[in-house]
This record gives structure tokens, sequence and C-alpha cells, in this order.
């Protein structure tokens, strides 16, 4: 049981915010800020998030090599826009070398907000995450259930916003229930709790931090390059410290641009493993 339930414990950063949702912003744009916040707040997996200037769907194609020139993943990603920019519909699939589906998720606008539906193949376990939204369309409280053969986890976010509608606060609790093989609990609980905060610099998110209940604080540093002829984003810098060391580093490059000044294809690398890079092609549908 253990062996199963640590490594799912140990990562609560990768678990609870996307290393790879990035560029969250805070401008002086009330409106922008909830869209902006709202598609940040979903953490689809290799979404990266930029200005979305009257696009209404796109489609990413990802390839990340790993070991071997044969041995990759490829990932499809649609995504659909309303006219502000808000994501309202999300598929992401994605698949082994071999061509088999390991990953999947699927989030779709419902009557209270959103829903985030999850399968993870590999890990053989489904999730659903419930989004709900305020009257001015926030997403104030998420809800996630995971379920696996031998363990139910609840997570419940909450999100607090400043005066200008920008993300500035999450706070999470967890729960995880052993459960035997004819689906009952066993008895074996584990709670858990944390609280990210968000800071920004030139409205760009520059900084987030994050204490955990076990007294864990961590923290993630964003940073940005400009191509200022073009008046485009070009690098995002991403480095997560684990007590004051850095445990992770990715950079995400944007290659080639339209006419709009929307990128059209991006390249990312974790730091040490130069081999292993993921390459995104996307292909844009406009209003």
């Amino acid at each position: 049981m253990q062996t199963r339930i640590l490594p799912f414990l140990l990562t609560p950063s990768l678990l609870l915010i996307s290393i790879n949702v990035m560029a969250l912003t805070c401008s002086d744009n009330p409106t922008q800020n909830i869209v902006q916040a709202n598609n940040y707040i979903f953490h689809l997996l290799d979404y990266i998030d930029s200005p979305v200037k009257g696009i209404k769907q796109e489609v990413r194609t990802s390839t990340t090599k790993l070991d071997t020139d044969t041995n990759h993943l490829t990932a499809k990603h649609t995504l659909e826009y309303d006219a502000n920019g808000l994501i309202m519909q999300s598929h992401y699939d994605l698949h082994s070398g071999k061509k088999l589906r390991i990953y999947s998720e699927h989030l779709q606008k419902n009557k209270s907000g959103w829903e985030n539906i999850i399968e993870d193949i590999e890990d053989k376990t489904n999730s659903i995450i419930q989004f709900n939204t305020d009257e001015q369309g926030r997403i104030v409280a998420s809800l996630q259930t995971k379920k696996s053969v031998n363990f139910i986890f609840f997570e419940t976010d909450n999100y607090m916003y400043d005066s200008n509608h920008c993300l500035i606060n999450k706070s999470v609790q967890w729960q995880l229930k052993e459960i035997d093989e004819n689906g009952k609990y066993t008895g074996a609980d584990q709670k858990g709790a944390s609280i990210y905060t968000f800071g920004y610099q030139e409205q760009l998110l520059a900084k987030v931090l994050y204490q955990f209940s076990n007294n864990m604080k961590n923290e993630r540093d964003f940073s940005y390059q400009y191509d200022n002829a073009h008046h485009r984003l070009t690098i995002i810098e991403s480095s997560y410290l684990s007590a004051g060391k850095e445990a992770a580093h990715y950079t995400t490059k944007f290659l080639t641009f339209n006419e709009k000044n929307d990128w059209l294809t991006a390249n990312k690398v974790k730091n040490h493993q130069s081999n292993k890079q993921t390459n995104i092609i996307r292909e844009l549908t406009y209003y």
C-alpha cells in the first residue's frame, strides 16, 4: 500500500499546480484578470498560458523525446475559448511511443462552473475536479475526487483575489482514505494542508510561495525575456526551489510566430535533461 501512495503524497507542487502553467497576469484590466486567473486555475497538463487575442480554437501537438529517438510521448491538446479568451472546453490525450493512450483530461463547462475529468491509465486512477464560480465569474473553490484501487483522495481548494481580481492566494485541504479490495474504508486516513501565495512583478507572475502543513516551505520563481522590436514574449524560465535549493529548472522558448504575434511553435527543456525535450506545434482558428 505505501509504495503506491508515497510517490503521490511526496509531490504536492506537481499535483496542485502544473509546472507548465505559466505567465499568469495581473494587469490593469480586472475583467481580463479573471480570465487569466480562471485559465491558470484549470492547471491543464502541458498548457502554456499566453494572452489570447480573438482565438476561437487551438490544437497543440506535442512530442517529448525520452532516452532514444524511438522512445517518445505524443500529446494532442484541443482548446476552445470564448470571445474574451476564457477556456470553455479542453481535451488532452497523451500517448506513449507505442500509440497507447496513457493519460487524458477533459474540461467542460457545467451549471456550477466547470469540471475536469482525468484518467491516468498508468497509475490506474480516475479523477473529477469541480470548479465553482462566484457572481463575478471568478473560480472561488474547486473539489477534486481521485479514486484508485486502494485509496480515495479528496482535495478542496479555495481561491482569494485582490480588489483588481488578481489571484493572490490558494488554500488547500486534502485527505486520503485507504480502501480494501471490496472498496470499503480500512480506517487508515492521511490529511494535509497547504497555502500558496502568488506574487507579481510588472504585471506578470514572478513567484509562488508554498507552505505545507508539515512545515516544508518551497517556492517557484519565474522570469521572462522579450523581443522588444516585435513586442512579444520569447522565453519563460521557471525554477522550483525546495528547502532553498533548486530542485528543477525549466525553459520554454517560443520559436515561431504569425503576423498577429501569436506563438506557433515552442520548445520546453528541463535543466540537466537536455536530451528530454518537448516540441510543440500550435494551430489557431480565430473568431
